[in-house]
């Protein structure tokens, strides 16, 4: 029944013009963010620059890392922890410029982060981007797969990762103002407490277009540095202890990333490239050293053929591999060591490996929402 009232609440277009859902959150929450900020703004006693400081920095820090970000990589990409790291920076500076009370200051700009991204991942979960993996919890179908969601996982369960931290920051919101008294102290427990809630996220995050480094995604290593920058802005045993806890998970992590990284999103999406362009008739090899090849059974059946020299190649991972692949699948160990068949039964939509000959798909193209985060 969640599965079901989650998938509704799931629409990347609003009314009959067909309105993206996330721009209408999107500009909702920028709106609710300044609403609520003027009235702390008031109840905190700022000064006028400060509150052009507060109000103004952070939506022009905005828009200058999401046109970097543009011109690097060529399409709009709006990434969260960059845009907020940026904001934050740049309001400190401006605020010593200024002679601000950079706690209250921050204080302030935190918060109004926070009600903006409760909104924000709202509208993240209405387009299908920075979606979750495969689990339970949401559906997504044929209208967010023409805007840019992986063709494989339509129609599949997914954890609602951004319902999740959408909550969650709502919760760290009224959290940090219920502890506000002291300024700077609603920062700290905003920053740190999204911090933690980020990191474990990630590992249920599934959108491919996010950089990993050494089996941790970016976000997961901007967690880890805004836990240490505030353990050494408010030193204390929380601050402290959360730090140390994040720190010890990123390095387990980092030490058992070969037991991971195959099904990480972005092997995931060169896993389908591959099988994509295994429709020529020839072996394709993924960066991570897997190997993939298909053509048809005399029944009719899609064969496609993996193997690998990977260290954590073994049945079990291949099966793990080809449930993210396709819904229903029969898997054939092959006469040879490493190597495994995956069997598709024909004429089912979305089964079904391309038949050789057939033209290699282009890469996934991101959402028309242009809010892949992704990641992030």
């Amino acid at each position: 029944m969640t599965n079901v009232v989650f998938t509704r609440c799931a629409q990347p277009h609003l009314t009959a013009r067909r309105i993206s859902t996330y721009t209408v959150l999107g500009l909702t929450s920028y709106a609710f963010a300044n609403l609520a900020c003027a009235l702390l703004a008031n109840r905190w006693e700022l000064s006028l620059g400060e509150r052009l400081v507060a109000f103004f920095t952070p939506a022009l820090a905005f828009i200058a890392v999401v046109a970097i970000s543009k011109v690097l990589v060529g399409h709009e990409r709006i990434v969260f922890y960059q845009t907020t790291v940026a904001s934050v920076v740049c309001v400190i500076v401006l605020g010593l410029l200024i002679g601000a009370c950079i706690a209250r200051l921050l204080d302030l700009v935190v918060v109004g982060i926070g009600i903006f991204l409760v909104f924000g991942r709202l509208g993240c979960h209405a387009v299908a981007c920075c979606h979750g993996t495969l689990g339970r919890g949401v559906t997504y179908g044929p209208p967010h797969v023409a805007i840019g969601f992986w063709s494989r996982w339509s129609g599949r369960a997914l954890w609602p990762v951004q319902l999740i931290e959408a909550t969650a920051s709502g919760a760290l919101v009224l959290v940090a103002l219920a502890g506000s008294a002291e300024p700077g102290r609603a920062a700290l427990i905003y920053a740190l407490g999204y911090a933690a809630v980020r990191f474990v996220l990630e590992l249920f995050r599934g959108d491919g277009a996010r950089p990993y480094t050494l089996g941790l995604s970016q976000a997961q290593w901007m967690a880890v540095a805004t836990a240490i920058a505030c353990a050494v802005w408010r030193p204390s045993c929380v601050t402290g202890g959360l730090a140390a806890v994040l720190g010890t998970a990123a390095g387990a992590l980092v030490l058992w990333r070969h037991r991971r990284e195959l099904l990480f999103p972005p092997h995931l999406f060169e896993l389908d490239r591959a099988l994509h362009a295994a429709g020529d008739g020839q072996r394709h090899t993924t960066s991570l050293g897997v190997a993939v090849s298909c053509h048809i059974l005399p029944d009719g059946r899609a064969d496609s053929i993996f193997s690998s020299n990977h260290r954590c190649w073994s049945e079990a991972m291949v099966r793990r591999l080809a449930h993210q692949l396709w819904p229903a699948f029969e898997l054939v160990p092959g006469r040879m060591a490493g190597v495994l068949h995956v069997l598709i039964e024909p004429g089912k939509v979305g089964l079904s490996t391309p038949a050789p000959g057939t033209p290699p798909a282009p890469d996934p193209a991101p959402p028309a929402s242009a809010a892949l985060e992704h990641q992030r």
